[in-house]
Formats: C-alpha cells, sequence, structure tokens
C-alpha cells in the first residue's frame, strides 16, 4: 500500500517547468571581463612588433675629439683655427686625423656656401680618413 500511495504521490505533484529564459547576469559579467582584458592589452598593441634598434641620444662633441673645418663665404679654409687652402686640405686633415684615430671632423660652412663646396669638405674628409663627418649647425631662436 505505501508504493500506491508514494506513486500517487507523485502524479498529484506538479513537474517544475524547464527554464526558458536567459539568465543575463553571467552575460554581463564576461562582456565587462573581456572589456578589462581588452582596456589592458591594448596600450601593447599600439607598439611595432619589429625588432627596431633605437638610437641614443649624443651629447656635443668633444673639443678634443673634435676637428673643426671651417669654410668663409669668400672660400677662405681653415683647420683647428690654422689657416688652409685647397691643395692643403687633405694633407692637414690627414696629419690632425692621424693624431686622433676616432675624430669627428665638423665642417663649419657659412649658410651662402654653395652645396658644391660642402660637398668637396666631406669629400677631402673622408680622402684624408675621417671616420665621421658632421656639419655643424646653429640652434634655432625661438
Amino acid at each position: 500500500m505505501a508504493k500506491y500511495a508514494l506513486a500517487r504521490m507523485r502524479a498529484l505533484t506538479p513537474e517544475a517547468e524547464p527554464v526558458t529564459e536567459v539568465n543575463i547576469i553571467p552575460v554581463i559579467d564576461i562582456s565587462l571581463v573581456l572589456l578589462v582584458i581588452l582596456f589592458v592589452t591594448a596600450p601593447l598593441l599600439s607598439y611595432p612588433t619589429l625588432p627596431v634598434n633605437l638610437p641614443s641620444a649624443m651629447v656635443p662633441p668633444n673639443q678634443e675629439l673634435t676637428i673643426a673645418v671651417t669654410c668663409a663665404k669668400d672660400g677662405t679654409l681653415s683647420v683647428r683655427a690654422a689657416p688652409s687652402s685647397w691643395d692643403r686640405l687633405t694633407s692637414d686633415l690627414r696629419a690632425e686625423t692621424a693624431k686622433k684615430r676616432r675624430a669627428i671632423v665638423l665642417l663649419r660652412a657659412d649658410k651662402t656656401v654653395p652645396y658644391r663646396t660642402i660637398q668637396r669638405l666631406i669629400a677631402a674628409a673622408k680622402t684624408a680618413g675621417a671616420s665621421q663627418v658632421a656639419l655643424a649647425t646653429q640652434p634655432a631662436k625661438r
């Protein structure tokens, strides 16, 4: 008889209906987590992924390592404040670069000097054995 009563109770109790609604709280939680991940990783994506060796900042050249070659408007030349000429320029520079192997030849030319003359000065410095040639500029006024 107990079996019959148990079966009858089961038949009379209503069965639970399946949940057909979407629970929105977990969806909001997941979307907020994804949004936080996006905000954290976005700055990392703005940098290029190619391996690049960036140049370091250079301090002003040391006077001891600099060989100054000056060219005035009229074409007169000087090497380290000593007068020179186009004929002696290469030999003067060769003598100076022999003293200091890693010296930088600093070309100080008037802004009205034609670029052809600057090219000749660069070629003379390279012929004399200069490892580096730099052009002197004046800082812009603000």
